[in-house]
């Protein structure tokens, strides 16, 4: 007996002309596939190591076709509007973690409101789910799906926002199973592709929280092994790495996109964006500063800041950003952030916490806000530096954020206004941090940090020939002497080379 929502749905289907289809081997749907692969798959999915080829699709739908997949399944799902594919799907089902997961959901532009991506991702758990009785006789336990990391993904044409688009899947019950996942190459001529998250979403509640490891490790075994044909997960360096990783743990958690992105339902932060002298907030934010910061070597004057933002108005070559932080719109200004994204790399300034947001927790949304800022910024950047002192609390703190210390004595050069006094420099720690979550050190290039620390005394520091100044050439002397042609890292105050910090 059909229901009224059902009901509903089916005229509603009627007045917009839709029909929904799952593709089989057919000549008629080896038609449909190929208009929807160039029309609609294509155009959403510009990244080429991201691309499978139309025959590797109508591979697999024969490969169902012969009885290949066993207790698994396959299936290509399509909505079009009278002859016209406009949204798909492809989704794998997979016995042995009892998991749908999704490959992705792509609805044709001018379809998008029409809210046809969760329709279609609705119907795709209605199949697993079938999928899983028929194989198991009992109910899916997870859906999966690769989604892009914002933090590591960019593309200026992309629809929707990939940050708005974590957000949707966010409201579809997704959350990021916390773990280094890197989608292997698909073909000898393409790359691993790491700028992908996997997402789960429980259907067992028994999963809410928390994934065993070994299921996380068959489910991505099972997708290599089976949506990745000919790859063997064997041969697959990716693989091996991360059941490195999950051979370590018990379990995987699952952290809520909309906290990743930094927006915790009831714990947000409401950026304003200061531009200018004649902002009200201005004189907020720096009252906020001096109360935060006492004077010093590693502090500028309050008065600085309308300076640094006219500087950065007059030279295009970065971004120069300070906020103002409130608990709610309304509020009073209860924290600030002033930062710089130069090209390759972002520098963290001054961040400063009064009441009421002291204490509150969003610290973290803070960091998660401001690189996606720095993302947005265009200007290349892929990850951040900040200076700490090393007598204080934020090392540890930023620490805890993913940020690793670099395996250099670093000195800082004098700040805008003040005199140079190499011999007195500050000795401060230099940190830095790759957008998004981080799972071990980082594996960046030498010339990769020597660029930025010429930026920072660029743009940060008003020298605008960092060569000539003796503080820059004893970092690089430093830095060049590392071995491998990397940067090295500091573990709890001792030097670790980049080779130690793979493991």
């Amino acid at each position: 007996m059909r229901t009224k929502r059902s009901r509903s749905r089916a005229a509603a289907n009627r007045a917009l002309a839709l029909s929904f289809r799952e593709l089989t081997v057919s000549q008629e749907d080896r038609g449909i596939l190929r208009r929807f692969y160039e029309e609609t798959y294509r155009p959403a999915f510009p990244q080429p190591d991201e691309q499978e080829a139309v025959e590797r699709l109508e591979g697999y739908l024969a490969f169902k076709a012969r009885g290949g997949y066993g207790p698994n399944n396959y299936h290509i799902l399509i909505a079009r509007h009278r002859d016209r594919p406009i949204a798909g799907v492809i989704m794998d089902y997979l016995a042995q973690p009892n998991a749908g997961i999704v490959e992705f959901i792509v609805t044709a532009p001018g379809w998008r409101r029409y809210r046809l991506g969760s329709r279609m991702l609705r119907w795709a758990e209605r199949v697993a789910a079938a999928d899983a009785r028929r194989s198991l006789g009992r109910g899916l336990d997870l859906m999966l799906a690769e989604l892009e990391d914002p933090f590591k993904f960019t593309d200026d044409h992309a629809y929707p926002d990939p940050f708005d688009r974590l957000g949707i899947w966010d409201g579809w019950g997704f959350r990021k199973l916390d773990f280094p996942y890197v989608q292997p190459a698909l073909s000898r001529v393409q790359r691993p592709v790491t700028h992908l998250l996997l997402a789960a979403k429980p259907i067992n509640q028994a999963l809410r929280e928390h994934v065993p490891s070994r299921v996380v490790e068959r489910a991505v075994h099972e997708y290599i092994r089976w949506a990745m044909m000919p790859l063997r997960p064997a041969q697959s360096a990716e693989y091996k790495q991360m059941r490195r990783y999950l051979a370590r743990r018990r379990a995987v958690p699952l952290l809520s996109l909309r906290a990743y992105l930094g927006r915790v339902p009831g714990r947000d932060l409401h950026v304003h964006e200061i531009t200018g002298a004649r902002d009200a907030d201005l004189s907020r934010v720096t009252t906020l500063y001096t109360s935060a910061f006492a004077a010093g070597a590693t502090s500028i004057r309050s008065d600085a800041f309308a300076a640094l933002l006219s500087r950065a108005r007059r030279d295009r070559r970065y971004a120069y950003h300070l906020w103002a932080l409130r608990a709610r719109p309304t509020g009073s200004v209860g924290g600030m952030a002033s930062f710089f994204t130069l090209p390759g790399a972002g520098f963290g300034g001054y961040v400063a916490f009064g009441p009421p947001l002291r204490g509150t927790g969003r610290f973290g949304a803070l960091v998660a806000r401001i690189e996606e800022q720095m993302v947005r910024d265009g200007l290349g950047a892929t990850g951040w530096y900040v200076e700490c002192d090393p007598r204080g609390p934020q090392g540890r703190i930023f620490r805890k954020l993913g940020f690793h210390e670099a395996a250099v004595t670093y000195r800082q050069p004098a700040l805008p206004g003040r005199e140079p006094h190499p011999a007195d420099a500050p000795a401060l720690r230099l940190m830095y941090k790759e957008f998004g979550r981080v799972y071990g050190a980082p594996q960046l290039p030498q010339r990769a940090l020597l660029s930025a620390l010429s930026w920072i005394y660029r743009a940060v520091y008003g020298i605008e020939r960092p060569e000539r100044s003796p503080l820059f050439a004893d970092a690089r002397a430093q830095i060049t002497a590392m071995p491998g042609g990397l940067v090295a890292w500091r573990s709890l105050g001792r030097r670790v080379n980049h080779t130690l910090a793979r493991r």
